[in-house]
């Protein structure tokens, strides 16, 4: 599939349309025979088509993707590192935080509340909001500290948003207070992880040697 919002140049010339369709430029040639996409000239004889005429082809095969009709919305990014954290409200506490701290700066809010540690590069709430920027479905991302969305490699989380456009929005710019506590809280959520999965494999070779 095709993004709308990809295309942003007025025209394009027959290289960069071949490349795009991944089709031969002979096969363009005979797009173009054939009236399958109108190209135009320009004054040294080069094939061009105009963006709307290559959104025209996109869309009449059913390669186009409208993106630019999804509503964009703010995601609050609220995580804990234990389900007893959780059950303490500290969740809940993050984003009554974050709604007051960025009073009447967010619309139209999504609010994923995660369980897991900050070292994880795999949750599973975290990858949904990295496919929802990709998407272009973010407008822009609230946390309460950068620590709550990663413990390490924040920087290309940014840079990704930044390519599409979304600003993630920090409640308070200074490191949490406690780090040391929180990264034991994250370090002992994974052993935990790891030691429940490890317990798993061993019950599932004993089942198999019986």
């Amino acid at each position: 599939m095709y993004k709308l919002s990809e295309f942003t140049k007025p025209m394009y010339r027959a290289g960069e349309v071949k490349d795009i369709l991944g089709v031969t430029l002979q096969t363009l040639h005979n797009y173009d025979r054939d009236g399958v996409i109108k190209f135009d000239r320009t004054d040294g004889g080069h094939r061009i088509v105009s963006k709307e005429e290559l959104i025209k082809y996109l869309d009449k095969k059913g390669l186009l993707l409208n993106d630019l009709d999804i509503e964009k919305k703010d995601v609050i990014y609220a995580r804990v590192s234990s389900d007893e954290q959780r059950t303490k409200g500290d969740l809940d506490r993050q984003v009554l935080a974050i709604l007051e701290g960025f009073n009447g700066q967010i619309k139209n809010p999504i609010i994923l509340k995660e369980v897991g540690s900050g070292l994880n590069d795999k949750r599973k709430l975290l990858l949904k909001l990295i496919d929802m920027v990709l998407n272009n479905e973010v407008n822009g991302i609230y946390i309460t500290y950068r620590d709550r969305l990663t413990k390490f490699g924040f920087h290309y989380l940014e840079k990704m948003c930044d390519s599409r456009g979304v600003k993630i929005h920090i409640l308070n710019n200074e490191r949490e207070t406690d780090v040391n506590k929180a990264l034991v809280e994250d370090v002992m959520s994974l052993i935990a992880s790891f030691s429940g999965k490890l317990y798993g494999m061993r019950s599932h070779k004993k089942v198999k040697v019986n």
